[in-house]
């Protein structure tokens, strides 16, 4: 290629672009600009003057009359002029429970040198992902006064959250009707973003432990226990007097000069399978039954929460339906999170039962884990469990003695839950904090830090689960304008 085609290429490229650019913004225009009510009424009063002028043959009013069109045409420009050189972020908490505020964070940031950004709305939208949804659960709306050049600004939108499910931040519009209030002018930010609206958790009373603790020990007149190969090593302490001579790691012995022995955890803890039926009648619901099943999925989500405060036990959630579905796994706060996830979007069923639901369970959680049933409607546990086809009759009946069933609908969920007026979110967070706090301190390798020393694969001893359980938000960006 010759030397001066290359400057041709790049020229018909950017030309090219620039045509594509435009054909996409006829077809889905991302900046448009209304008259405002003002600016209508502002235009009324220059077509009279105009009009008036002309009549009467007034120069005067003639030459005022032209003049009122200078402020229509600078708020024309001037409102284009003031969107370019911008940078939104949005900041959302990625998750929140029912009956927590919705807070959301946005920042506006002026990319120019010299001219400042005046009067900037931000309109937001989050709507439901439900098929069939109509309408925005919520729409935060915000308002900059001023940014000056090269700063930024942030601003905090507060909101009642909306109720359990899953939602989608859509587009975002930035608009601007200076510097008269004549003429608005709005640009489209593409900042699709989902977030999950977790069921609202309370507190487990005594009166539940009770009954857990009865129906785990006292099955079929035996203990629960598991075998020593069974318990969780968590790391390294100092020797004791009376420990093993076993479980001496001599490695890290022979480093530090001092006597070191395995830590480990017995897991006591019976596994738990927890089978939610939420049941509504094809027609004509009532409302208590619709909140019945809102505190069943409430209750299955405060035991989640219990249940993966600690490890070692591993839990199983369940759901009737036309398909029924379950989740598995070791208890942690990932566990947790994709369990709260999949209750949010869980929705009514009228076909499917529970004898469906126990074929779908894995072999090991019928033949040995507490099972925690809450539904809608009245269920008779040996019935169900003779019309499966995975259980004998000898095995269906050793399941019921390890069941605990209730019928929220009845009220029998009352005095097992109480749901308090502070934030759900902390709660969460300060529960898993106590949990990872009784771990830590119960180790007194951990309390000291982290040493040079070798675990036994031959790494550093690592605290895997932090103290907060979620992922640190994400920022959104949008740059607009042209340099």
């Amino acid at each position: 290629m010759a030397v001066d085609e290359r400057p041709r290429s790049a020229r018909s490229k950017r030309g090219a672009g620039r045509i594509a650019k435009g054909l996409i913004q006829a077809l889905v225009p991302t900046e448009r600009t209304l008259v405002t009510r003002e600016g209508f009424c502002y235009f009324g009063v220059m077509l009279v003057l105009l009009a008036a002028g002309m009549l009467q043959q007034i120069n005067l009013i003639l030459l005022v009359a032209t003049t009122a069109v200078g402020p229509f045409v600078a708020s024309w420009f001037g409102s284009r002029a003031m969107l370019r050189r911008l940078i939104v972020l949005r900041r959302t908490p990625g998750y929140i429970f029912a009956g927590d505020p919705l807070v959301v964070d946005y920042t506006l940031e002026n990319g120019r040198r010299r001219m400042a950004a005046l009067a900037l709305f931000l309109e937001d939208q989050l709507v439901s992902t439900e098929r069939g949804a109509t309408g925005a659960a919520s729409t935060p709306q915000v308002f900059f006064p001023r940014v000056a050049a090269r700063d930024r600004a942030r601003l905090r939108w507060q909101g009642d959250a909306p109720r359990r499910g899953k939602y989608r931040f859509q587009n975002l519009d930035l608009g601007t009707r200076a510097p008269f209030g004549i003429v608005e002018r709005r640009v489209t930010i593409p900042l699709p973003e989902p977030l999950f609206v977790y069921p609202r958790i309370g507190r487990l009373t005594r009166r539940w432990f009770q009954l857990q603790r009865q129906t785990s020990e006292n099955r079929l007149g035996r203990r629960h226990d598991r075998s020593a190969q069974q318990e969780e090593y968590h790391g390294l302490r100092d020797y004791r007097s009376g420990d093993s001579p076993r479980w001496i790691h001599w490695r890290t012995s022979a480093r530090r000069g001092e006597l070191m022995v395995k830590e480990f955890e017995q897991q006591n803890e019976q596994d738990l399978a927890i089978l939610i039926d939420p049941w509504l009648p094809r027609t004509k619901v009532p409302p208590q039954q619709r909140e019945a099943m809102e505190q069943a999925i409430s209750f299955a989500a405060t035991v989640c929460l219990e249940t993966c405060r600690r490890q070692g036990r591993r839990l199983v959630l369940g759901w009737t339906g036309a398909t029924p579905g379950v989740i598995q796994g070791p208890a942690s706060v990932k566990l947790l999170h994709e369990l709260l996830e999949q209750l949010a979007v869980l929705r009514p069923v009228n076909e499917g039962g529970l004898a469906e639901l126990l074929d779908a369970l894995p072999p090991p959680t019928l033949r040995d884990a507490l099972l925690i049933v809450a539904s809608t409607r009245p269920i008779n546990l040996m019935e169900e469990a003779e019309r499966s086809t995975r259980l004998t009759t000898t095995s269906a009946r050793s399941l019921t003695g390890r069941v605990l069933a209730f019928n929220a609908s009845q009220g029998e969920l009352d005095g097992l839950i109480q749901f308090a007026e502070a934030d759900t979110r902390g709660l969460l967070e300060q529960r898993i904090s106590n949990a990872e706090t009784d771990r830590f301190n119960s180790q007194e390798e951990r309390r000291r830090g982290m040493f040079a020393g070798e675990s036994e694969d031959g790494g550093g001893v690592i605290i895997e689960e932090t103290v907060a359980p979620d992922e640190p938000p994400t920022w959104r960006a949008w740059k607009g304008g042209r340099s």
